[in-house]
């Protein structure tokens, strides 16, 4: 495999040299020498037959406990097998996403599964519905992030062996932007959704481009280390079936991952390695991602610290080992604990977002979930304007001879109109615009006579706007194929009264109510 050069701007560059003062090289090399001695000493704990002959066959050799230990050389193996760059090809060839690791642009996608729909007021909530996984992804889709979208809420009014597929055909009836593959329980479900991703991009404009992948799916290892058989089928069929293999990892440091920041990362990287190597052992050459939830545990209750420092410097540090790897590393952005949305999962969300940022991933997540897993139409454009907020003021500004122009100054200076006056301010001013416009920018009496709105009722009125827009759609072919294919997977697994998937899409088209 190749590690592309850094051809970022001096910008980008700078950035990672901040984050490299949080982990410096040195670092980065530690912590990969234990992952790697945590794999060649105790393994991986491997719950599929297949996964375990696979990876027997690229290197590894038995272990204790049912466990398969995996030697550096077959690591490496591993990583030089690996596609590490990729495009996640979307419906609207303009919105399709380049992945790498090396530091550039950074995309942004949305947390996913949350079981409730909250009131950001009160706190009370609900069971989250197919509806509202499609009223989320309009939202989404008029917002400049997340700018990929995957599934938001599982809906609890569908069979739980479907509720991925559904919630494939309510986002791809809702956006044309990439979308990312819903959380799978059961390995039949991965090809599954691959023909579903594969029937809505042949609505595509043009051929899915050389590199490109149809969806991309995430396989959670359970730490410490041990990959559960739907994890493992899922990872052999996705590879090879060419999807990309995203490898989410979800250790918590003082409970399921060593307390020390630098342990966790060690053993968050080896269980990530250890899914690589099984996507390479069943295809090499599959494109594979580097999945980073690492969090932390309150030591008075074992709560996770959501929004805490650490989870920044986690997601830093991630991003650098992943980086050292030539993976695309996918890591934790905003999150919060707070149990309304107010003041405190405004600053929880947004500092992390920011230092978080700095070393440059190629993909953050984060929009749209708080407290115990809650999520709420108006959280959705609070997190859209924290990453245009966030990821705005990481561009260097330009010094170049026009931003420098000592002529235009001394006009300024000394002319009669002031700067103001000057065609050099006028232009530049245009320029200066805030990079978020849900905050209120007026002045106090104007504020008062719009009737004194705080940042949640105009996140509120935004999602009014959005909602009343007609929806993207599909097809009539593909939504029709796509129905199929839900009603197919019910027979099969012998289900009867399934809800009808049209009559679902026809409600969430038609809906002009309330949110909550």
């Amino acid at each position: 495999m190749t590690h592309p050069a850094d051809t970022s701007p001096a910008g980008d560059a700078a950035q990672v040299s901040l984050a490299a003062d949080l982990w410096p090289p040195e670092a980065i090399e530690a912590i990969r020498a234990a992952s790697l001695e945590l794999l060649a000493r105790v393994g991986v704990r491997v719950d599929s037959a297949e996964a375990e002959v696979l990876l027997k066959a690229a290197g590894g050799s038995p272990g204790p406990q049912g466990r398969v230990l995996l030697p550096a050389a077959a690591i490496t193996a591993a990583l030089e097998s690996c596609r590490g760059e990729y495009v996640m090809a979307a419906r609207d060839p303009r919105r399709d996403l380049s992945i790498g690791p090396a530091p550039g642009r950074i995309h942004v996608h949305n947390m996913g599964e949350a079981p409730a729909v909250g009131d950001p007021r009160t706190g009370r909530s609900r069971p989250a519905t197919f509806r509202d996984q499609a009223l989320a992804t309009r939202v989404m889709h008029h917002q400049r992030f997340p700018d990929c979208i995957n599934s938001l809420v599982t809906p609890g009014d569908v069979p739980a062996e479907l509720h991925p597929l559904y919630s494939y055909l309510a986002i791809a009836a809702e956006t044309d932007k990439p979308v990312g593959g819903p959380g799978q329980d059961h390995a039949w479900q991965t090809p599954a959704l691959f023909e579903m991703a594969s029937a809505v991009l042949s609505a595509r404009p043009g051929r899915v481009p050389a590199g490109g992948i149809v969806l991309d799916m995430g396989y959670s290892p359970v730490s410490p280390l041990h990959l559960g058989a739907g994890v493992c089928d899922g990872i052999i069929a996705a590879a090879r079936l060419g999807m990309a293999v995203q490898v989410l990892t979800n250790p918590v440091a003082g409970t399921t991952a060593p307390a020390s920041l630098a342990g966790a990362l060690a053993q968050q990287d080896a269980e990530i390695l250890a899914g690589v190597a099984l996507a390479q052992a069943a295809a090499p050459g599959s494109a594979c991602g580097y999945g980073a939830r690492l969090s932390v545990a309150d030591p008075r209750d074992g709560r996770l610290l959501c929004g805490a420092g650490q989870w920044a410097l986690a997601s830093v540090g991630a991003t650098l080992l992943a980086r050292s790897h030539g993976l695309a590393c996918d890591c934790y952005g905003p999150d919060t604990s707070a149990p309304l949305v107010d003041v405190q999962a405004g600053f929880q969300q947004a500092l992390p977002a920011l230092a978080g940022a700095l070393a440059r991933p190629c993909m953050m997540s984060g929009i749209g979930v708080w407290g115990d897993s809650s999520t709420c139409l108006e959280l959705l454009v609070v997190g859209d304007a924290i990453y245009r907020q966030a990821l705005d003021s990481l561009e260097p500004p330009a010094w170049d001879e026009d931003a420098l122009d000592v002529d235009a100054m001394i006009e300024g200076v000394s002319g009669r109109t002031g700067f103001l006056g000057t065609r050099h301010t006028r232009r530049w001013l245009r320029g200066n615009r805030a990079s978020e416009d849900l905050s209120w920018r007026g002045g106090a009496g104007e504020w008062i006579a719009a009737g004194s709105p705080d940042t949640l009722e105009l996140a509120r009125e935004r999602v009014r706007q959005v909602l009343s827009r007609e929806p993207v759609g599909l097809p009539d072919d593909v939504e029709a194929e796509l129905c199929r294919l839900v009603d197919e997977a019910a027979a099969r697994l012998g289900l009867s009264g399934h809800p009808d998937p049209r009559r679902l899409l026809d409600e969430a088209r038609a809906w002009s109510g309330p949110t909550f």
